[in-house]
């Protein structure tokens, strides 16, 4: 993963759904040490910094006002972006996202909210409801745990390759490289963070107990992540960077072309359907954790395409745990068509769509998702 071995400052998330830290993006490809400009972590820093101070001396002179002085940047101007680093950057898109969240709890159910701007202040909009399973569902789904089991030995360098970010296992589909696509590298990682947040948050609020806390059989091959089971961060995470990747792919192209290249979006979400997947074998989740967590990944995933693109809408969704089939598996065809790249209702009533809702676009954002589509051109 060390291609993505950006944004230092994120290494902290101590987990993030199993992640190892997000080492990311602290420089796209190591630009924290600009091969050799010393930065403070340089072993050599201390020499370095010695002899700066001599070396101004050395060759500074007599003080003289400067002859000329650099033009004021524009204030609140999306180009500056360019300037900065990537960790300033991701806290920027960060922000963007996450101060237009909102979140309620009652009873069983939680909702994600979006605050949209309005006469005398902000208004909210429903993003996403998710409602918890029985304690039922989850006994008869632990079936599914011991079935799973007998594939660890196959997807056991899998899962744990698969214990931080999704992205280069859709690098290997699209070529991603940070060279090449580095927008599109910042575009996945703030869709990332946003699910990541989120997928937390609803974690706490529905509170549901891991596999292995019903049986002593599962036995889990790493270490169970200190937060709920449902829904799975894993599958919210994969599938939002899927959808998001796919979505600024295609951004601009004809139906046709679309269509055309539906095989790339297949393989996109399959990735993210067999990472997901992965998380049961490993015995750290239910199949209807990762059936939430796909529908909380698109969900977000379209509303954070909303929030990129001037004019744009987001469709909320609703995942009822408590109507999913206790018995059934999870399938990634029961949530998405990738060849009209839609969501759509399914599995009984568990799965049901609103109607459309306009969300204000991101001046930043939009710059962000710009520079990343015109890396696919």
């Amino acid at each position: 993963m060390s291609i993505f071995s950006g944004h230092s400052g994120h290494s902290g998330h101590s987990g993030h759904s199993g992640h190892s830290g997000h080492s990311g993006h602290s420089g796209h490809s190591g630009h924290s040490g600009h091969s050799g400009h010393g930065g403070y972590d340089d072993p050599h820093s201390t020499l370095l910094v010695d002899t700066m101070i001599t070396s101004r001396d050395g060759i500074v002179g007599y003080w003289n006002p400067p002859e000329t002085t650099p033009t004021p940047l524009e204030v609140e101007k999306p180009e500056n972006l360019e300037l900065w680093g990537p960790r300033e950057r991701a806290s920027l898109f960060h922000f963007e996202l996450l101060s237009r969240i909102g979140f309620a709890a009652e009873g069983e159910a939680v909702r994600v909210q979006h605050f949209e701007p309005a006469a005398g202040g902000l208004q909210w909009q429903p993003l996403v409801t998710v409602v918890r399973p029985s304690k039922e569902t989850f006994e008869t789904q632990l079936k599914y745990l011991n079935q799973y089991a007998e594939l660890r030995p196959d997807r056991a360098a899998e899962i744990l390759a698969q214990l931080g970010h999704p992205t280069p296992f859709l690098a290997s589909i699209s070529f991603l490289h940070p060279e090449r696509t580095r927008w599109t590298l910042e575009l996945l990682y703030a869709a990332i963070e946003l699910a990541f947040y989120v997928v937390m948050r609803v974690k706490h609020g529905l509170a549901c107990r891991r596999p292995h806390e019903y049986s002593p059989q599962v036995q889990p091959i790493i270490p169970a992540p200190l937060h709920g089971t449902f829904p799975s961060g894993h599958a919210t995470e994969a599938s939002i960077a899927a959808f998001v990747l796919c979505k600024v792919i295609s951004d601009g192209k004809s139906d046709d072309e679309i269509h055309a290249h539906s095989s790339w979006c297949n393989q996109l979400m399959a990735q993210a359907a067999r990472i997901a997947i992965n998380r049961t074998v490993a015995g750290l989740h239910f199949p209807v954790d990762s059936a939430a967590g796909t529908v909380l990944g698109l969900t977000l995933g379209n509303y954070f395409m909303s929030r990129c693109k001037e004019g744009g809408s987001y469709q909320p969704w609703t995942f009822d745990g408590s109507e999913y089939p206790p018995d059934r598996d999870f399938y990634r065809n029961d949530f998405f068509d990738t060849r009209s790249q839609m969501v759509g209702e399914s599995v009984a009533s568990a799965v049901k769509g609103h109607d459309f809702v306009a969300a204000s676009h991101s001046e930043l954002l939009k710059w962000l998702w710009n520079k990343a589509k015109g890396e696919w051109k």
